[in-house]
């Protein structure tokens, strides 16, 4: 049996390596660090890892997860595929490649420079392509090319055959020899986060050509100019302004806590291409005045006073002095970058087929000037609504040609609190931490089960009449949905993947049973074998 290698080589574990990047997520328990430095190595890692730690095992490669699906605390090693982290053009295959220990931000640079493509995948620079693409893979530039996993052509993964105790490197695809292989190959197409195996490398046999330039404009209203009545209008304005805006426009609705002080909308407007830079600022300038005159009739806007922060997406002071900033493509993806610093947070998501009915709307408003008892005043002023535009060529495709079934909706939402750990006067760190974490906690909670009463307090779409909401995303994972602990986890499953969960002819619980039918990939919310 190969000896686990720690991190550093003969140097024992360091306190950095049981931590997530999501400050609640901790490890105590870990024994070992596994670190492939090439591909052949996964191979072995995994036969040694799950030989010695079984279901104990976790697989890391940006650490961004949402919840402790990696560090928590039964987890007694972790294969951290970080130093696998290379992406380009791979010849013999005759396709691009990017590791599964990548961060966006290295494969936007690599792809960009070397060979003119681009992804339509995640603004936060640190995010690895291990969990993030086989999720969905969602982003600034999905709107005019898709998810990221409509692209994917082949994946590199290393799966247990429990019955052998033995691990195997297979290169899957949809030509595939096997059946079973293809059915994998679309599983990890939406639904391989943590689920199957160890994913080594992906491939794409085409990808689109990253744009030349990308224009940003940011609106801020001050929440004192926003009564419950415009606020009822902006998100209506909104709506109708997704529905129509041109598939190479992306937007981020900041709907920040009152604590906050203002809300906000970015705007990002891809140049065409083959349009010379003149070019597209004009086309550009001439869509930002007509998007002014939509939302001047509602309140006033004013300068962007602070950085907005949240997951994805950062509202610069960049744009503080309302006109628009004409960027490189490379430049607009570091601007747009929005892992921010590493904190105490909690997300929710939702889809939107439609706009938003009026007790939504209320609910919401209501919500963003909650103010829990037990926080300081300004403490919910990273907290927030973000509503992305979605649709466009996402919609494109079927709802079953890849795991994730949310192929009509036109809004995604992302429901978000932080908070940190610094002790009050006279009260110990730990105890203001529970406090915190606990009020926050309620606060999302009470918010996103207040929005969706009428469904059950999801956005069910099985209990949905009028076709509003479709349900919820994967790579924005919330236990609150359903564990396998707490005996829920049909109903979270069916919120993220609907009859790709287990009704449809090709569904997930069989290709879970087909590859991993004693669970080995295993987490509080992964896909389960019965």
């Amino acid at each position: 049996m190969t000896q686990a290698p720690t991190r550093g080589g003969d140097q024992p574990l360091i306190l950095s390596d049981k931590q997530g990047f999501d400050r609640r997520w901790f490890a105590p328990q870990l024994q070992a660090v596994y670190v492939p430095a090439r591909h052949e190595q996964v191979e072995e890692y995994v036969d040694a890892a799950l030989s010695a730690y079984g279901r104990d095992v976790k697989i890391a490669s940006g650490r961004h997860c949402y919840e402790n699906f990696v560090y928590n605390d039964s987890t007694r090693a972790i294969i951290d595929m970080s130093a696998l982290n290379q992406a380009g053009f791979d010849a013999e295959r005759n396709a691009y490649f990017v590791d599964a220990g990548c961060e966006n931000w290295s494969v936007y640079r690599a792809l960009l420079n070397g060979h003119g493509k681009t992804l339509p995948a995640g603004s936060c620079y640190s995010v690895g392509a291990g969990g993030h693409i086989t999720g969905g893979g969602y982003g600034l530039l999905s709107r005019l090319h898709g998810l990221t996993v409509d692209h994917l052509t082949a994946v590199d993964i290393v799966t247990w055959d429990a019955a052998q105790g033995q691990a195997k490197l297979r290169h899957v695809s949809e030509q595939s020899g096997s059946q079973e292989e293809r059915d994998l190959f679309w599983a990890l197409r939406g639904a391989g986060c943590g689920n199957f195996g160890v994913i080594v490398r992906y491939y794409f046999a085409a990808l689109p050509d990253a744009p030349d330039h990308a224009t940003q404009f940011t609106l801020a209203w001050d929440w004192d100019q926003i009564n419950k009545q415009a606020f009822s209008q902006l998100l209506d304005e909104y709506a109708d302004f997704v529905m129509r805006m041109p598939n190479n426009d992306f937007s981020l609705l900041k709907l920040n806590h009152v604590d906050n002080g203002q809300i906000g909308l970015l705007v990002q407007i891809a140049s065409p291409i083959g349009a010379s830079f003149h070019q597209h600022c004009q086309q550009a300038e001439a869509r930002i005045q007509s998007l002014q005159q939509r939302f001047a009739a509602i309140a006033p806007a004013t300068v962007l006073r602070r950085p907005m922060g949240g997951h994805p997406g950062w509202m610069n002071t960049l744009h503080a002095n309302l006109s628009a900033q004409h960027l490189t493509y490379l430049e607009a993806l570091q601007t747009v970058n929005g892992s921010g610093p590493n904190q105490f947070g909690k997300y929710k998501s939702a889809y939107m087929n439609k706009g938003f009915p009026q007790n939504q709307k209320d609910e919401i408003f209501r919500w963003l000037h909650e103010k829990p008892e037990g926080l300081t005043n300004g403490a919910l002023a990273q907290s927030l609504l973000q509503v992305d535009s979605y649709g466009g060529a996402v919609n494109e495709r079927s709802s079953s040609a890849t795991p994730v079934p949310q192929r009509s909706s036109i809004l995604k939402l992302q429901y978000q609190t932080y908070w940190n750990n610094a002790s009050a006067p006279g009260q110990s760190r730990q105890s203001r931490y529970q406090e915190q974490a606990r009020t926050h906690l309620n606060w999302i909670r009470g918010f996103y089960q207040a929005v969706y009463a009428e469904y059950g307090g999801t956005p069910n779409p099985e209990q949905d009449k009028n076709g509003v909401v479709d349900g919820c995303y994967y790579n924005y994972p919330d236990c609150d949905l359903g564990t396998h602990e707490d005996g829920k986890i049909d109903q979270a499953m069916q919120l993220y993947f609907k009859e790709n969960y287990r009704s449809a002819p090709r569904n997930l619980v069989q290709v879970k049973r087909q590859w991993d039918p004693q669970d080995y990939f295993h987490h509080a919310q992964s896909i389960p074998i019965k």
